[in-house]
């Protein structure tokens, strides 16, 4: 699931931010509507493709059912248009890795393929509004299918269905306008669309863009570069702390994905060990996805100690590999996308610090 979410709320300290906002965890706010839906925009594709004999679909399918978690407080006009635009872009970096996968999986290749997923993810979640804001989603599509060797048949295959299962999302989030509750009731909008002139004319977007590219480029190709077996763990990591507002939200989102994916890890180890049947990873799959949506706008955390193993169990289902190194990987390559940013979100911070001001006009 569902990795991906908004910045934190800063406040004037960013080391008591860090420690308050690490522990915290916010209001509940109906948030079981939105985790029945991402589970079911999950569950039911993947129920499909095991019930199809076709297990080598599910990365296919389960990012595509990534779109239904944008938009989710937003009026159905705006969730659908949120979740079509993301839903498209998903389409598009699942394409784009799996092509990567059919000519140099895993490969340097694969990095710059993530590297421009997320810089163009981020510019276009800008531009549009998309919540939550990032680009952790598209980083993550085109990773997982380049680090995998694919035949050139699987490139329709996946675009297929990767869009059908965002169609489905899209037409499950529109199901509660058809209730007397649907009906009567408003929510809130999202964000104004901008033009390009707008946003690229905007405070700190284009050094945005550059950092988010720099994570998945330092951290993908550090890992690849070293052999470690799915580098785009560590791409993804890379992007996670970035969408911080201040220094104490971007340590906190730092924290969180490095804890949560030590604990996560463990759960993973835990059930991967008990060696359950297909259908039941799959029904585990959706819990996972429902327990990241309950908890990811109230504490990051939480939701990566679901994330993790619902990754891992989908890497394992899609490229079954030893459990050991898939854990090892997750724990090391988590440690070095963190590491990453914290290092980018650093220099950039001093950076700016010790940016000139302009002088005024002279008296």
């Amino acid at each position: 699931m569902t990795e991906a979410t908004t910045g934190v709320i800063g406040v004037v300290s960013p080391f008591g931010s860090w420690v308050r906002e690490t522990v915290r965890v916010g209001a509940h706010n109906r948030a079981h509507w939105v985790a029945l839906r991402a589970a079911l925009s999950m569950g039911v594709p993947l129920v499909i493709a095991w019930q199809l004999g076709h297990l080598d679909w599910v990365l296919f399918l389960a990012f595509g059912a990534f779109s239904s978690v944008f938009g989710r407080h937003q009026g159905y006009r705006d969730r659908a248009r949120m979740q079509l635009g993301s839903g498209a872009t998903i389409v598009a970096t699942i394409t784009l890795g799996t092509a990567v996968g059919a000519v140099a999986a895993g490969s340097l290749l694969a990095v710059a393929a993530m590297t421009v997923s997320s810089g163009i993810g981020l510019l276009l979640s800008r531009k549009n509004g998309w919540l939550p804001l990032g680009s952790l989603f598209f980083v993550f599509a085109s990773g997982a299918t380049s680090s995998i060797a694919q035949p050139v048949s699987n490139i329709p295959v996946a675009f297929v269905l990767c869009a059908l299962a965002v169609l489905f999302s899209v037409g499950l989030g529109q199901l509660g306008r058809f209730t007397p509750a649907g009906r009567a009731g408003t929510k809130t909008p999202g964000p104004p669309v901008l033009t390009w002139r707008a946003l690229l004319g905007a405070p700190g977007v284009r050094a945005d863009a550059i950092r988010f590219a720099a994570g998945p480029l330092v951290a993908g190709g550090i890992a690849t570069l070293v052999g470690i077996g799915h580098p785009y763990w560590a791409a993804v990591s890379a992007t996670v702390p970035l969408v911080g507002v201040t220094l104490g939200a971007q340590l906190t989102r730092a924290t969180h994905r490095f804890v949560g994916t030590l604990i996560g890890v463990a759960v993973a180890l835990l059930i991967l060990e008990a060696n359950p049947s297909d259908g039941v990873m799959l029904a585990i799959v959706v819990v996972l996805q429902a327990f990241a949506e309950l908890f990811v706008l109230r504490n990051y955390g939480l939701t990566v100690i679901g994330l993790t193993p619902l990754a891992l169990l989908l890497s394992h289902l899609a490229s079954p590999v030893p459990v050991a190194q898939l854990a090892g990987d997750r724990a090391l390559e988590t440690t070095i996308g963190v590491l990453v940013a914290v290092g980018i979100v650093l220099v950039t911070r001093l950076a700016h610090r010790r940016r000139p001001v302009a002088a005024g006009p002279a008296a």
